[in-house]
């Protein structure tokens, strides 16, 4: 009987307990910070020496040459390894966002009205981008965020005009292959 009056009292108070981490799920909710990562491979010694000093910082993932990243973009019209962390998100209104670029080069988060080439006329012939997206054209522009390798910085807050509610498109327009939505609601 002492077992039972015993477990009764630890279900009592796991069940109160649950209900305010419940009720709090909802509260703070929007402070939460959606992490959209940046992220490439470069090698900073091939990449800084074709392009010039500080293309590429050390990043996380450094080890894929210049000449490797040019192969693999004029095969495969992207670098797999240029990318944001999801191609989706979906993000509630009022939530901050995060650009946390993983990797050694610049790049950037650009709300485009259609997915397009960028400002680096050879990277949009090589991934079959010929046509820049109009707010790529004159860098940097109020819609381009520049985020420098190796760093986090604020993103646009979900709801706000820089990220309205329905689905928005990103882009890099420096490596136009760089491409995410992400659905405020």
């Amino acid at each position: 009987m002492r077992r039972y009056v015993v477990s009764l009292v630890v279900v009592a108070v796991l069940s109160f307990a649950s209900l305010f981490l419940f009720a709090g799920a909802g509260i703070g909710a929007s402070e939460t910070v959606t992490s959209i990562r940046l992220r490439d491979a470069c090698d900073p010694a091939t990449f800084n020496a074709v392009i010039g000093p500080g293309t590429c910082e050390a990043g996380q993932h450094g080890t894929q040459t210049f000449q490797l990243f040019i192969q693999e973009v004029s095969e495969d019209r992207v670098a797999g390894s240029w990318r944001y962390s999801f191609p989706k998100f979906v993000v509630a209104t009022g939530r901050p966002t995060q650009l946390d670029n993983r990797g050694g080069e610049f790049h950037t988060f650009t709300r485009v009205a259609k997915f397009g080439g960028g400002f680096v006329d050879v990277l949009n012939q090589l991934s079959g981008n010929p046509v820049p997206a109009p707010e790529c054209l004159a860098p940097p522009s109020g819609s381009n965020v520049f985020v420098p390798g190796n760093t986090a910085i604020p993103g646009p807050v979900a709801g706000s005009p820089d990220l309205p509610a329905g689905v928005n498109r990103f882009e890099c327009c420096i490596h136009p292959w760089m491409r995410t939505t992400i659905t405020v609601k």
